[in-house]
């Protein structure tokens, strides 16, 4: 077991500092040598004042002892004004390492495969990373604590250099039995069986702390996300209005004070089991100290070491106690400061499953594409319920078909399939007679635009949300706000397509639901795909404002394949083809005059339902 854990130990700490390394190279080695120096400024203190003390009470020659005092001052200073130097760059360098390692994990959620990143396992690594680095800290507090290591390391290497004379057996002056016991080996082994105690009980205590801590965490982890999460209600305005009007602030801070009360209560536990550790730590430690002082200043007395002796010894023990106990718990800190990260690492380590194709998408100007689902069944990951059970159907190119269903039909299902943010669990869908897996992946996504229903507008100017780009054509994205019919909107903003949407950014602006789903639409529409995709986009506007947007809409994508999906059922008048999905399966397909006809059918039913409001 032991074993097996050093190795582990040894492999996420290689895969963590890796990490930092691949973003700077000089931080690690510029950690090292500050810990270093820190080791070495107090051990040069001690040494030079012990040859200062001993030059004066000697009677050294004045030349002798400030000799040794301009080497103080002088090595004091060199190092002093190399370890500020370090100091600043290290402080300096931390903000860029963190906020690149953020730019490493936000780049590696936007790369991995939508089914990867959408895995409970996936969200779970992320979200004990970020509330262990909280909580315990970074990957910077962990190359720091690592150095602090280093540093008590060289510390302890000082200091037995400098106490090996103070176990020597010397001349005894008198014989007397007090020399004789302060001169036995068997003494020094008793102090140093002290020693050994102390820091086991200290190291015990520590990692029995941590131990306790991580179970704390792991325990309280679902508590602190829903603490955080109706916080962060109370600064969000975009839930300022619901929360005002239903006055929810009373319902909000009360599940606030009950998540607050849970984590208060096991942190009080937590805290008296860490207070009565500490309190035995202390009580051992300074029986240490006790035994320490003891020793050295009987040795004095007798005679056995000299007065600068004293110093040197007793700061070289009360350091070697204090860095072997620091290293102690910095080891206990640092595992469990791994124990967090490694998820980051994890996390950069996932790699995509889905298989990314190499066949090139044909261009044609004449936008010949069929697709065909063929006895296609899937089921979302870690689940065995089957959202869509055997579908087969074509797409014929340039028709358009609009796809019906009650709620949880699977129509949305169908559509991540089809653009395959998914692949099927069973069956194929197939683009010209070809299985989809085979097309290389990113030139397959470019033959879809699609507005899904859950569709997002991202705090860009408008000209980028529209473009997905830096790179605007600004006149044909004019072109598409008019069809789209939110042109004349946008020119009365004092910035027109340069202002900045929500308040994210300097002079954001909020709009309605209605005018953010209508700039979702021209952003299909500037993308000028061969397949066009609306997954009830309109959900926000009035029947008759919805059927203007599929009106216009219908004429602009006239050559194109086109997809409607909507709870209305308004939105089939234009489609060749209407699909009614019910419980993950295909129940009936057919013109909107052939479904009718069907007075027992789905369809008829759906559209009975709503027929008071076509009024068009």
């Amino acid at each position: 077991m032991k074993k097996k854990y050093f190795r582990e130990l040894l492999k996420d700490t290689k895969d963590i500092l890796s990490m930092v390394s691949s973003i700077s190279k000089s931080f690690l080695p510029f950690i090292i040598l500050k810990n270093m120096i820190q080791a070495t400024l107090p051990f040069i203190n001690i040494l030079f004042s012990y040859f200062i003390l001993n030059g004066i009470i000697e009677k050294d020659s004045k030349a002798i002892i400030f000799y040794h005092v301009y080497w103080l001052i002088g090595l004091n200073l060199i190092l002093g004004i190399i370890l500020s130097f370090l100091t600043k760059y290290i402080y300096i360098k931390t903000d860029y390492v963190n906020r690149s390692i953020n730019a490493k994990i936000a780049y590696k959620a936007l790369t991995l495969d939508y089914e990867q990143l959408e895995k409970q396992e996936s969200l779970v690594l992320l979200h004990k990373a970020k509330e262990g680095a909280t909580s315990n800290g970074d990957f910077m507090s962990y190359c720091n604590n690592l150095g602090t290591m280093l540093s008590n390391l060289i510390s302890i290497i000082y200091s037995v250099i400098l106490l090996i004379s103070l176990f020597a057996i010397t001349p005894p002056r008198n014989n007397s039995t007090i020399e004789l016991i302060m001169n036995s080996p068997l003494t020094v082994s008793v102090l140093f069986a002290i020693y050994g105690i102390a820091l086991l009980i200290n190291y015990r205590f520590v990692k029995k702390m941590n131990v306790e801590f991580y179970k704390f965490f792991e325990k309280n982890v679902d508590n602190n996300r829903k603490f955080f999460y109706f916080m962060q209600l109370s600064n969000n305005y975009q839930f300022g209005k619901d929360i005002r009007l239903y006055q929810m602030s009373g319902l909000i801070e009360e599940e606030m004070n009950r998540a607050n009360d849970i984590a208060a209560m096991t942190m009080n536990e937590l805290g008296k089991l860490n207070g009565k550790y500490i309190g035995l730590t202390e009580i051992i430690n300074q029986i240490a100290v006790f035994a320490t002082y003891a020793f050295v200043g009987i040795k004095a007395i007798l005679g056995l070491i000299s007065i600068g002796n004293i110093l040197k010894y007793v700061s070289a023990l009360m350091n070697f106690i204090s860095s072997v106990s620091g290293l102690i718990g910095n080891f206990a800190y640092f595992d469990l400061q791994r124990q967090y990260l490694i998820n980051y690492c994890m996390f950069l380590k996932l790699e995509n499953k889905k298989y990314q194709g190499t066949l090139p998408i044909e261009k044609r100007d004449d936008n010949e594409y069929e697709i065909e689902f063929r006895n296609v069944s899937f089921h979302y990951p870690n689940s065995e319920d089957l959202i869509l059970k055997n579908v087969s159907l074509k797409l014929k190119v340039g028709k358009k078909m609009a796809i019906v269903g009650k709620n949880g039909a699977g129509k949305t299902t169908f559509i991540k399939l089809l653009c395959r943010l998914y692949d099927p669990t069973d069956g194929e869908i197939l683009l010209n007679g070809i299985n989809i897996k085979k097309y290389d992946y990113n030139e397959y996504l470019k033959i879809f635009s699609v507005v899904f229903q859950d569709f997002k507008l991202f705090s860009f100017d408008i000209g980028q949300n529209v473009a997905a780009s830096t790179d605007v054509n600004e006149q044909k994205v004019w072109d598409m706000l008019s069809l789209a019919g939110i042109g004349n909107r946008i020119k009365n903003m004092e910035d027109g397509l340069k202002t900045n949407l929500y308040q994210t950014q300097e002079n954001g602006v909020e709009i309605s639901g209605g005018e953010a789903q209508k700039i979702a639409i021209t952003r299909a529409l500037y993308k000028d795909a061969p397949l066009v995709i609306l997954d009830e986009p309109t959900s926000a506007l009035d029947p008759l404002s919805e059927y203007e947007i599929y009106a216009r809409f219908d004429q602009l994508v006239s050559d194109k394949t086109s997809i409607y999906i909507s709870h209305r059922m308004s939105s089939c008048r234009f489609c060749d083809n209407i699909v009614v999905f019910d419980s993950g399966q295909i129940v009936q397909l057919g013109s909107h005059d052939s479904l009718m006809s069907e007075e027992d059918g789905l369809y008829h039913a759906l559209w009975s339902a709503q027929a008071k409001y076509y009024t068009v």
